[in-house]
């Protein structure tokens, strides 16, 4: 609903203006904000209170996951963008349970310590990167449960994705894009996509290809306009 809200201000105010009777103090408040939009557009709030903050959000917690050494890797080649900060989130330090809240996500009427603390930490940012690993065709279960947990946290921001598997976590992220879209997360094309046969030595040890690795920096670049643009309809 909201998304649309940056490409429509200027005719909704036009319009709005319009239609209403033309007293001298309405018209007055009708130059003033058609001189506010012609003249100077909508402030971004990155721009004039900081760099957009993006989390590394990690998609698995079970012993023995290469998910977080995907994740440190991401952490570790966007480090030095001065465009951005970046943090890489550990689903797994949250030991977030199967979803047990007795009240729907949008209503933010959190009853557990544990949503409230995970909550919190979501809050903190304007964008985010998800590691997405694909399992049983779909994204792994630790990161859609921990995205059922909230609502509005995510709404109004950008997501891209770093994902993995045999078909390269194609299938995952597709299964994702659903998801974060009722959350009003806008998701950006670009997508990074690594092989357990070719970016993994004995699909265990990460060890990207050049060619792979190649198609971070792309897709962070629109991740980070995204993010900036989404400030505004926030």
């Amino acid at each position: 609903m909201s998304w649309f809200k940056i490409f429509s201000r200027k005719s909704k105010a036009s319009h709005s203006a319009a239609s209403v009777a033309p007293s001298v103090s309405d018209a007055t408040a009708k130059a003033a904000v058609e001189a506010a939009l012609e003249v100077a557009p909508a402030a971004d709030p990155l721009v004039e209170n900081g760099l957009p903050k993006i989390a590394i959000i990690t998609g698995a917690s079970r012993p023995g996951s290469v998910n977080k050494s995907v994740a440190e890797w991401v952490a570790a080649q966007v480090a030095g963008r001065s465009d951005a900060d970046f943090e890489l989130v550990d689903i797994a330090d949250f030991k977030l349970p199967l979803l047990d809240e007795a009240y729907p996500a949008a209503y933010q009427n959190y009853q557990n310590p544990v949503t409230k603390a995970w909550s919190a930490k979501i809050s903190e940012f304007d964008g985010f990167l998800f590691v997405v690993h694909e399992y049983n065709h779909t994204a792994g279960p630790v990161l859609v449960n921990a995205l059922s947990y909230l609502n509005v946290e995510f709404n109004n921001k950008a997501a891209g994705f770093v994902s993995y598997g045999s078909m390269g976590g194609a299938r995952a992220v597709e299964h994702l894009r659903e998801s974060l879209s009722e959350l009003q997360v806008a998701h950006v094309r670009n997508q990074v996509m690594f092989s357990l046969f070719d970016d993994f030595e004995n699909f265990s040890e990460f060890k990207p290809t050049e060619q792979n690795a190649g198609t971070l920096t792309p897709m962070v670049d629109q991740l980070v306009s995204w993010t900036k643009g989404f400030a505004t309809v926030r």
